[in-house]
């Protein structure tokens, strides 16, 4: 062999002797295919099922929450509603009687009654009737000294019956008593006797009808009638003497 091929077969074993280390060289160049599956336990499993049903869990309750607040909400508007229309029915209600009150007085003529001095007078004594145009007219010519009399003391006023007023969400209603003068009127706010259980004017307040628990109606007083009330005195507001806490003892 000559000298040149055996330097030809010398490379050539250093060529394929570095064959299998390119290409190990190579491979280690090349990515990692990994594997996509993920193995977990089985616990582990159930525990992420459970915490994903308990999320939805807690989203249906958030969502029944939220729908019970905007019915809340919706409710509180409607009962804020309501009131406010109640407010404003009884405050026309009260403004109507007040002008059936002011109209019947404009066409009463005045009375002519002789009512005694109140300095004349006794002491007033328990159970003692009073007049009701006498009542009037002592605190029409000296309200101070009708207030020392009767202001604060329970007392029987007599007198005809011209109005009725039953003021929203009271049990009690008013009767106004004729008195000399068709702009002054005693005012007696009456509790109505236990049998009934709502009261309510009729005729434009010329009349005071009770109902009873069965549904059974019956006028209490009517116009014109001459009735006589118990009731303690708290003065002149006015042209108005006022009673409170009184009972209707007769009306004939």
């Amino acid at each position: 062999m000559s000298g040149y091929e055996q330097t030809l077969f010398m490379n050539t074993g250093k060529c394929l002797w570095a064959v299998p280390v390119i290409l190990l060289a190579f491979a280690a160049t090349l990515p990692v295919q990994g594997d996509d599956r993920v193995t977990i336990s089985k616990s582990r499993l159930e525990e992420l099922e459970r915490k994903e049903a308990e999320l939805e869990k807690l989203k249906k309750e958030a969502g029944k929450a939220e729908s019970e607040r905007q019915q809340l909400e919706s409710e509180q508007r409607r009962l804020k509603s309501e009131a406010v229309e109640l407010k404003k029915a009884r405050e026309a209600a009260e403004t109507k009687a007040a002008a059936a009150v002011a109209a019947a007085a404009s066409v009463e003529p005045s009375i002519q009654h002789e009512t005694p001095a109140i300095a004349t007078l006794p002491p007033l004594q328990q159970n003692e009737v009073v007049d009701a145009m006498d009542l009037m007219n002592h605190y029409r010519t000296d309200a101070a000294a009708a207030d020392k009399r009767y202001s604060a003391q329970l007392i029987r006023v007599r007198g005809e019956a011209v109005h009725f007023e039953k003021p929203s969400f009271v049990r009690d209603y008013v009767i106004y008593v004729r008195t000399t003068d068709s702009h002054w009127r005693v005012a007696c706010r009456t509790y109505p006797p236990e049998k009934y259980s709502a009261l309510f004017t009729a005729k434009g307040g010329a009349e005071i009808v009770g109902m009873t628990r069965d549904g059974a109606r019956s006028t209490v007083a009517k116009a014109g009638q001459q009735v006589i009330v118990e009731g303690r005195c708290k003065g002149i507001d006015g042209q108005i003497v006022k009673l409170v806490g009184c009972a209707l003892i007769s009306a004939q």
